[in-house]
């Protein structure tokens, strides 16, 4: 069945390999910018398989960030109601908008994505809004090959918003993505695992290795979905508090957790700061030795009002 985006009479793109890249670079005199994180995914049952682990209904709304030459855009532009795409290579956008010029329901915003680290660009937050509006009642949906330059500020800032995505499906370094899912205890386990686990279910759906990429990346990269659980997210309160808490913590994550937390009370020569740690340990029962590497992020939402609490 045609889904309502698609025409009848348009012509098949060909498929994003290597030799496709090479020859339509070589065409428009394109050159490969390592500095923007161009790694392009050249395995079609991989692109397959992240538009499909989205699994994008007809109401909802995409958002991409770096479309490149526009391959994943097609699939999502044509499952999903709105999608919008960011792409900060003028000359790539240009190629995707002559791959998408039949997709009336993408919006290709031309430029960085963010603004600055801690925030996305406002015409990026723009189109987003326009897009929700026009399909108000759909998901809204990250999904893309993210550049590894910007992974981490994407998803991080993304959830800081009033109304992040619901869910997330992105191509990232491995190494990222075994923080963004690793559990409490574990070597990967750092203050992105807090900031995301608070918030989100997750789950590394394939291990990718660099040879479907083109250029190929030094390391292995993975497909990462992320669901965001709205309950366990009203229960922190204050996000920006929670997020910079968090990272302070995280600054001295090897440190016993009770002399990081008596330095961010005032001291540990201060009375008040003393009263103060030993009421969040009374609360909330800490062994003394515990690190911030050892509590889970449920655990760090209560650490966070505790201490906010005694204070």
């Amino acid at each position: 069945m045609m889904h309502e985006h698609e025409s009848p009479t348009a012509v098949p793109q060909p498929r994003q390999t290597t030799a496709y890249l090479k020859q339509l670079f070589s065409q428009v005199g394109f050159r490969i910018d390592t500095r923007k994180g161009q790694n392009f995914l050249v395995d079609l049952n991989l692109i397959d398989l992240l538009v499909r682990s989205a699994e994008i209904e007809p109401a909802d709304v995409v958002l991409e960030v770096g479309c490149g030459t526009g391959v994943v855009t097609e699939r999502v532009s044509a499952a999903a109601a709105r999608v919008v795409s960011a792409e900060i290579d003028p000359r790539l956008a240009q190629l995707a908008r002559d791959r998408l010029i039949e997709r009336d329901n993408v919006t290709l915003v031309e430029g960085d994505v963010l603004a600055s680290k801690h925030r996305f660009a406002p015409e990026i937050l723009k189109a987003l809004d326009t897009a929700r509006a026009a399909s108000p009642r759909g998901r809204f949906l990250l999904v893309a090959n993210l550049p590894y330059c910007v992974a981490t500020p994407v998803i991080s800032n993304l959830l800081a918003l009033p109304r992040p995505f619901d869910a997330a499906v992105v191509t990232v370094q491995r190494e990222m993505a075994e923080r963004m899912t690793a559990a409490a205890g574990t070597s990967s386990y750092n203050a992105l695992s807090v900031w995301i686990g608070a918030q989100c279910r997750g789950e590394i759906v394939r291990i990718l290795p660099p040879s479907v990429f083109w250029p190929r990346p030094k390391v292995d990269s993975a497909i990462v979905r992320l669901d965001v659980e709205p309950e366990r997210r009203a229960a922190i309160g204050d996000l920006a508090r929670f997020h910079e808490f968090v990272r302070e913590v995280f600054c001295h994550r090897r440190k016993v957790l009770r002399g990081i937390l008596l330095r961010m009370a005032g001291g540990k020569k201060t009375e008040a700061a003393h009263a103060t740690v030993e009421r969040v340990y009374t609360t909330l029962g800490l062994p003394p030795n515990a690190r911030a590497e050892d509590i889970p992020p449920d655990d760090f939402v209560r650490l966070v009002g505790a201490f906010d609490a005694a204070g």
